[in-house]
């Protein structure tokens, strides 16, 4: 009689069900300010003559190193201004990018300073945000190549360039 006696229980102990268990539980979320940007000078190289060479705009402060004398008129040499608007404390990167230029300009070796504090860098930079509103400045140098620039007589050549600003 053992035998049978045995075979029951165990056929019950393999037969219970499993049980299952609910959590009702929430996600969380930080809904904070996006980024604007707004340009608020353009980056300017002024009057140049046709030759080979380059020029540096500096984001600090909008000077120009000009070693192989290209500047003929630097009245309106300026670095690009920015506004950048988010919230404070945010971390974010800026970067720049130089788009199509036009035949014989090659605009590259961008920097960024921040009007507000901070050192002049290359880009892409990385800041943490001091304040809900700050002034970043856009350097870049502009190289020409005289056998395939072309001579603009008075309406200045568009340089595109973008300008990333992103959140960490």
């Amino acid at each position: 009689m053992r035998r049978f006696l045995a075979f029951p229980l165990l056929l019950l102990v393999v037969a219970l069900p499993a049980s299952a268990v609910d959590l009702a539980t929430n996600g969380l979320v930080d809904i904070i300010e996006g980024i604007t940007l707004t340009q608020t000078s353009g980056l300017n190289f002024g009057v140049v003559v046709l030759d080979n060479g380059s020029l540096t705009i500096l984001a600090a402060d909008g000077s120009y190193t000009d070693n192989d004398n290209l500047v003929y008129d630097n009245t309106n040499i300026s670095q690009g201004i920015f506004t950048i608007d988010s919230t404070a404390g945010v971390d974010i990167t800026v970067d720049c990018a130089a788009g199509a230029q036009p035949a014989g300009l090659i605009l590259n070796a961008f920097t960024a300073d921040w009007a507000d504090a901070g050192a002049e860098g290359a880009c892409p930079q990385d800041r943490t945000l001091a304040a809900a509103s700050e002034v970043l400045e856009i350097g870049a140098t502009l190289s020409i190549d005289r056998t395939t620039a072309v001579v603009t007589g008075g309406t200045p050549a568009d340089l595109p360039y973008t300008v990333s600003v992103t959140f960490q």
